[in-house]
């Protein structure tokens, strides 16, 4: 057996705690040199601004017996805080207020209209709900909201605050929005110029191909961005995620064409608003077509028309004359279940139903050949407005002629009411 000496060993202990000390003065010695010759960053000697608030839920009446909920945030003490983008009284820590939608959506809301001092004020968050916004804008005010609301998706929705100095996460609330709409776009805004913007579910923007000349104005119903089409131009937007539809889905889209001329099976008439799919030939032939969705204005009614899963082209035409030339049509289409709708300006138009290239609105056929309506899915085209996507050349492209507003598409079926509320909204 080895006996140890007391006199020259030392514990396993004594020694962990030398090296540690050895390193604590290290680490004291660097941050003291880095901080007398300036290296050491001050962001890592900084506290996040400290704001104590709280956030809760407001339900505000609104037209026709409704409600719908808004978010609310009151600061009640803390270090001096304002918002980014606030162009009055900008006074302390910048701060953004991230907003996280159920679907996980990530939305900035604008305070340029907040004025110091914040604390003890109730900071309102909610859509904007200018006829000119897109489903990603939404504000922040001191004020409380009046009017019609655009509203908000229900489900739980997580307000963050961040410190944009430290750019660290400086306090989180979530609230559950009990009412309002069950799902917000999957893609949508406005067409054209620089200005206008077309947004996937988180709000990035999707590419947008002008092709031709496009002008854009504000002179849509409630000053809404509008992009004019002059019958020789188009957009064709990359495909992106919720720009295709299996299942149930909606169009939502406002126009104002220049003619409504009388159609016919020559191809007069004819001008396409928005479609994802191709078209190989001008000829007749179910095969030459391969569709997601069409949606088309035909004279002075409107037309739908897909693929089905096994390849037969199906189209639906009103039978009611609805579109106005020269005025602003608000027309939504909905896929709800397998049963088609088509509504302008708010209301359920009757359709007949046929199959084949060329539409015949006199067919009688009142339910879907197939029994139901069926999507059919084709992720290799883009979206094209304005314009058929011929995969060659063709002088059949049914370009259309006037303005094109706020466009949508959902995943699900917009409700009548929903619908209504877009039309009174001036929104899609």
């Amino acid at each position: 057996m080895t006996m140890r000496d007391p006199k020259t060993s030392r514990g396993v202990s004594e020694v962990a705690a030398e090296i540690l000390i050895i390193i604590l003065v290290i680490i004291v010695a660097a941050i003291a040199f880095a901080a007398f010759t300036g290296a050491l960053n001050p962001l890592y000697t900084t506290k996040s601004v400290y704001v104590a608030g709280s956030a809760k839920i407001d339900t505000l009446p609104q037209p026709g017996g409704l409600k719908d909920d808004v978010l609310t945030y009151l600061p009640e003490a803390g270090d001096a805080f304002y918002l980014t983008g606030q162009t009055n009284g900008a006074n302390g820590t910048p701060v953004t207020f991230n907003l996280i939608s159920p679907s996980g959506q990530t939305v900035v809301p604008v305070g340029s209209s907040i004025s110091e001092p914040m604390y003890g004020k109730t900071l309102y968050i909610y859509p904007n709900s200018s006829a000119a916004s897109t489903q990603c804008d939404y504000t922040i005010s001191q004020t409380q909201p009046t009017g019609a609301l655009r509203p908000m998706t229900i489900g739980s929705w997580t307000i963050q605050m961040i410190d944009e100095n430290v750019h660290v996460l400086a306090n989180t609330f979530s609230e559950t929005v009990k009412n309002g709409v069950n799902s917000l776009p999957v893609a949508g805004g406005f067409l054209g110029g620089s200005s206008s913007q077309f947004y996937d579910p988180n709000c990035n923007p999707i590419i947008q191909t002008v092709n031709g000349n496009i002008t854009t104005s504000s002179t849509g119903p409630g000053n809404m961005t509008a992009a004019f089409f002059n019958g020789a131009s188009s957009i064709t937007i990359k495909n992106s995620t919720g720009l295709a539809f299996t299942g149930d889905m909606s169009i939502s889209m406002w126009f104002d064409p220049s003619e409504n001329d009388t159609y016919s099976s020559s191809g007069t008439g004819w001008q396409q608003l928005i479609g994802k799919g191709q078209t190989t030939d001008a000829g007749t032939t179910a095969a030459s077509e391969n569709d997601n969705y069409q949606l088309f204005q035909l004279g002075n009614q409107l037309l739908f028309e897909w693929n089905a899963p096994d390849g037969t082209h199906y189209q639906a035409i009103t039978t009611t004359p609805t579109v106005m030339a020269n005025a602003w049509n608000y027309v939504s289409v909905t896929d709800n279940n397998g049963v088609l709708n088509i509504y302008d300006d708010g209301n359920p138009l009757t359709l007949n139903y046929d199959t084949g290239n060329v539409p015949d609105p006199e067919s009688g056929q009142t339910t879907p050949p197939s029994g139901s309506v069926s999507l059919t899915n084709n992720n290799a085209f883009p979206v094209n407005i304005g314009e058929q996507n011929y995969a060659t050349d063709s002088s059949d492209a049914f370009y259309y002629n006037g303005y094109i507003g706020s466009t949508a598409l959902y995943n699900i079926a917009l409700t009548p009411q929903e619908i209504a509320d877009n039309y009174a909204g001036d929104t899609a």
